[in-house]
Formats: structure tokens, C-alpha cells, sequence
């Protein structure tokens, strides 16, 4: 463990935990302009020697052993994936990425035959591949994020105030995304971007449990729905909105969230297949998830290097899938970029 900072018991204790039983080494690291939720730079993922758990200066306390608990649990599934051979991520191919973007472009169509003021070409194209890589983030994240915190809630009792208070702000950060956007982003996609972070929340505020992480409370959007009546709610006045269709879809992803991580034993002790299980659980979430929002066809399972190999290829494959739609029809405006 490279750190002169001091840290407390419990966090010593799982960082060492870590380090043993994945045979390596995690260095924090403070840093002013770090993410809010930290980062963790891994040698699972990367191709570095050492793992490293970057956090912002200004964490002190039980907030930084928050954030270091949280990256460590993350650590230590990737870990054991790993050690067992079985590391993967959702990556993307050229093949991927045209299914992908031929679905957005399909939809975007749809919804600027309904609307007066189209958006222009350019723009439009320009959407496709952003909201593609924006999806194959947050399928990389949210499923983890609800693991990660389930498990650090139940093993980290003393941060559980501190952990509920950085969830909420997280929330709010999570549904402010694309909202400027939501004139431009297809409806669909809007849709299920909230959908995937309420139906999280949802579980979290089931599972820490803290009825004000309900984004029915938290989410000033969402705050209309906390006491209207079923039978009000499904008049056309709300079903129309994309918020309320938000949270249709986020209650079915909810089940399919609580689903693979009822069964979990959070209680369990600690041991590298376990957190093998919490991999597989969350690989297993994650496919009905893609499944559920009918992208099968966008991502494929395989190793870290082949998603950071897909992100320094990702100007290209946009390119290929955009002369695969559009034919000729795009030759000159891919040159004129």
C-alpha cells in the first residue's frame, strides 16, 4: 500500500484485504481536479503494474474512505475475474457500431417526422455515434455501481450516512445528464438513459434502505408522480411525457436489476469466489439489461484491451457505419468534415 495519508482502521483493513488477496499492490492518490466519485486506474483494465484509487483533495474523513471502499470492491471483482480468467467488458466492433447507430438513426427519424423544427443533418449525424458511446459507458457502469454499493453497504457500516449522501448527489448528477439534450436525443433513448438510473437508485433505496434516495423524492423531476394515484397517472396528460414513461420503463428495469441480486449473500465471507459470483451476477444483470433494451446487437463481451483498442479505432468504425447507412449519400459530407 503506497499512501502516507492517514486512513482508518476499516480502510486499512480492506485495502490490505485487497492487496492480499488479489497479490498486488493499490496506491491512492489525491488529486484537485479528480472525479467527484473517484477513479480507479487498474492493471485488469490498463496495461500498468499497480492499481491506483485517484480521489478528489478535498476528501477527508469518512467521505474518502467511502469513495476508497467503493473502488476497492470494484478492484477486487475485477480481480477475481481475472484470476479466473474470466474478465470481460462491453466492448464494441465496427459490425456493433453500425447496428447500433442504424437503430438511433431509425429512431431519430421517427421522432423528426413529429416535430416542427428538424434538426439539422450535420447535427444529426454527429448524434449517432456520441449517443452509441454514451450507452456503452453507462452499460459498463450502472450495473457495477448498484453491486458495488449494495456490497460496501452491508460491510461498511460505520460509512453508510456518508455513502447515502454522495448516492443522492450522484443521483442528481446521473438524471441531469443529456437534459439539455432532450430536445435532440431521441425520445426513446432519453427514456431508458433515466430509466437505467432510476431503476438503480430504486434498488439502492430498497437495499441501504433510504426512501429519500427514491428518485420520486430526489429527483425534482420525478417528485410529480410521488402522490398522484395510479388511475391519474395514466391519463394522457402524464403518459406522454418522457419522465413518466422514465419511470414505466425504470420499474421494469428494476425487476430485472432485483432479479439476479436477490439471491446474493451480502453477508458472505468475503473470498475471491465471491466476489467471482458478484462478477457473474453482474455480467448476467448487465446482458438483461442490453437484452431488455433490445441492443444484443451493439455490444460484445471481450477482454479490457479490446475496448481500448474499439476507442482509438472508434473514428473509424463511426465513418464505416455511416457510409454502411447512408451509401454515397455520405461521401461528401465525411469529407467536408
Amino acid at each position: 500500500m503506497k499512501t502516507e495519508m492517514p486512513l482508518s482502521k476499516p480502510i486499512r483493513r480492506i485495502l490490505v484485504h485487497t492487496e492480499e488477496m488479489l497479490d498486488t499492490e493499490v496506491s491512492l492518490l489525491r488529486q484537485p481536479e479528480a472525479e467527484p466519485g473517484g477513479t480507479l486506474v487498474d492493471k485488469y483494465t490498463y496495461d500498468i503494474d499497480s492499481n491506483v484509487i485517484i480521489f478528489p483533495a478535498q476528501y477527508v474523513g469518512l467521505l474518502k474512505d467511502f469513495v476508497i471502499a467503493k473502488h476497492c470492491t470494484h478492484l477486487l471483482i475485477k480481480g477475481a475475474a481475472a484470476k479466473k480468467g474470466d474478465y470481460k467488458v462491453c466492448s464494441y466492433t465496427a459490425d456493433s457500431v453500425f447496428s447500433g447507430m442504424r437503430q438511433i438513426y431509425f429512431d431519430a427519424l421517427k421522432d423528426e417526422a413529429k416535430k416542427e423544427n428538424k434538426l439539422p443533418v450535420q447535427k444529426l449525424l454527429q448524434m449517432l455515434f456520441i449517443l452509441f458511446s454514451h450507452f456503452n459507458d453507462d452499460i459498463n457502469e450502472i450495473p457495477w455501481n448498484a453491486i458495488i454499493n449494495a456490497d460496501v453497504y452491508h460491510r461498511m457500516t460505520k460509512i453508510r450516512k456518508t455513502q447515502l449522501y454522495h448516492i443522492m448527489k450522484e443521483s442528481k448528477n446521473d438524471m441531469d445528464e443529456m437534459m439539455e439534450q432532450e430536445s435532440i436525443v431521441p425520445r426513446r433513448y432519453f427514456v431508458l438513459n433515466k430509466a437505467m438510473f432510476y431503476a438503480r437508485d430504486m434498488y439502492l433505496a430498497k437495499t441501504l434502505p433510504a426512501d429519500e434516495l427514491m428518485p420520486v423524492l430526489n429527483i425534482p423531476q420525478m417528485k410529480k408522480f410521488n402522490h398522484l394515484e395510479v388511475k391519474e397517472m395514466l391519463t394522457t396528460r402524464w403518459t406522454h411525457t418522457a419522465w413518466y414513461q422514465s419511470k414505466v420503463f425504470g420499474d421494469n428495469m428494476l425487476s430485472i436489476i432485483e432479479k439476479p441480486l436477490g439471491p446474493v449473500n451480502w453477508k458472505e465471507e468475503p473470498t475471491l469466489d465471491y466476489y467471482y459470483d458478484l462478477y457473474k451476477v453482474g455480467k448476467l444483470l448487465t446482458d438483461n439489461l442490453i437484452g431488455y433494451m433490445t441492443m444484443r446487437d451493439w455490444f460484445v463481451w471481450e477482454p479490457p484491451k479490446h475496448l481500448l483498442d474499439a476507442h482509438d479505432h472508434k473514428a473509424e468504425y463511426e465513418k464505416d457505419a455511416l457510409k454502411r447507412i447512408f451509401g454515397d449519400l455520405i461521401t461528401d459530407t465525411l469529407e467536408g468534415s
